[in-house]
């Protein structure tokens, strides 16, 4: 269950040459999760099977992006952009997540009753969202009906923050892969 999880980690788009010994490094420890969100380039059968292999060995969760899903028994991470068009729970017997940056978002979300939200952007804004900082998370993490993790610009040691502020944890790329 994602209730279990504290750290979620994010592929980057493009996975580096090192990815797979990252990825095993990322494993090594307490049970975690990932969402796979690559490029369709570097998105395979192969790559699923090798990433689905090294989560087993720790009890770890797999979760797939929106975008690269194969089918429709997986668990799925929804885009804020598929969040507000989905118009019900696309699997019940799976785990269901999604991405949201503002309350409109974290409504749907208790609407298609997910199992947890990424919240973002928390500490860094790469686009247009405005930064929340940890009292917007806070504010975010009370308005979700589950587990709540702080996205953007988090480090394995602003789990504490995470937590305090009313979440159940962090999210992140650079944090545990290079990209």
């Amino acid at each position: 269950m994602i209730t279990e999880v504290n750290l979620i980690g994010l592929t980057p788009l493009k996975p580096s040459n090192n990815f797979f010994k990252e990825l095993e490094d990322f494993f090594k420890e307490s049970k975690k999760a990932l969402i796979v969100r690559v490029l369709d380039s570097h998105f395979s059968k192969n790559f699923k099977e090798k990433i689905i292999s090294a989560s087993q060995e720790n009890e770890s969760i797999v979760i797939f992006n929106s975008r690269n899903i194969l089918n429709k028994s997986s668990n799925i991470h929804l885009t804020s952009k598929d969040l507000m068009i989905c118009k019900d729970r696309p699997n019940k017997n799976f785990i269901l997540g999604a991405s949201c940056h503002n309350l409109n978002e974290i409504k749907k979300a208790n609407l298609l009753k997910c199992d947890y939200v990424l919240i973002s952007p928390v500490m860094t804004n790469k686009y247009q969202n405005k930064k929340l900082g940890s009292k917007g998370f806070e504010d975010m993490a009370e308005a979700f009906n589950g587990p709540s993790y702080a996205l953007a610009g988090m480090q394995v040691s602003d789990i504490k923050m995470a937590i305090e502020h009313k979440g159940q944890g962090i999210a992140g790329i650079s944090c545990f892969f290079r990209g």
